[in-house]
């Protein structure tokens, strides 16, 4: 079944206040450490690879669940953005699929889940979600615009950019991307939505961007590699 927008939030929230709590934090300190939470809090080993994910090139990160391990593509080492929106993806994974997936393989399935750069199923989506609130908190982000003094009326997607370039570099969100902050700023509604969603190169509409019951429903069956981007 699939998870609504508010429910991924709320998981990520849970994750970032039980990391910052157990390590004897009173608040949310940016940027947020996926490195520390996936490795220390969760349990996880992060290995690099330059030779494909799972003998697949394209592919920019895995997880595989019994191993407990996250296999992130050598190419997005040097990328800051990219690299810990991949590990934020795959700690998605864990806290919102781990329980269903391992439950839902046959015996001698590998628990392997994949993130590509297209074809997104439902979970792969969730998980971009779950990479976004964890790394860009939406009580943080407003606090942080508050303090620019950011609310104004944002008329284009060069606008748009700029003002998470000032969010990036002013408010501490060093290891989020330019894009993914646009994106981020969307789907809070603190830039209007006509904008369109960036995937660094291209503008995708959110007016025709599925639900995710919509593509939940498309999935009529499942496999035992799922590949997102």
């Amino acid at each position: 079944m699939a998870l609504t927008a508010a429910e991924v939030e709320e998981a990520a929230d849970g994750l970032n206040h039980s990391y910052y709590s157990s390590s004897g934090g009173s608040s949310i300190e940016l940027p947020i450490p996926v490195e520390e939470i996936a490795e220390q809090h969760l349990g996880y080993e992060i290995e690099f690879t330059d030779r494909g994910i799972f003998s697949n090139p394209q592919l920019l990160g895995g997880i595989d669940l019994e191993s407990k391990t996250i296999f992130v593509n050598a190419s997005v080492q040097d990328h800051d953005g990219r690299y810990s929106f991949t590990v934020a993806h795959e700690i998605g994974h864990h806290v919102l699929h781990r329980e269903s997936y391992l439950a839902s393989v046959s015996e001698g399935d590998k628990s392997i889940l994949c993130r590509e750069v297209s074809n997104k199923p439902p979970i792969e989506i969730e998980a971009d979600r779950f990479a976004a609130a964890l790394l860009m908190p939406s009580a943080v982000v407003k606090e942080a615009m508050a303090r620019q003094k950011a609310y104004r009326r944002i008329k284009s997607i060069g606008q748009a950019r700029g003002l998470a370039a000032t969010l990036i570099q002013k408010e501490g969100f060093s290891n989020v991307s330019n894009t993914a902050m646009v994106n981020r700023l969307i789907d809070l509604d603190c830039v209007p939505a006509s904008l369109g969603y960036q995937d660094g190169v291209t503008t995708r509409r959110r007016a025709f961007r599925p639900s995710l019951v919509q593509l939940w429903k498309k999935t009529r069956h499942r496999v035992s590699k799922f590949k997102s981007g």
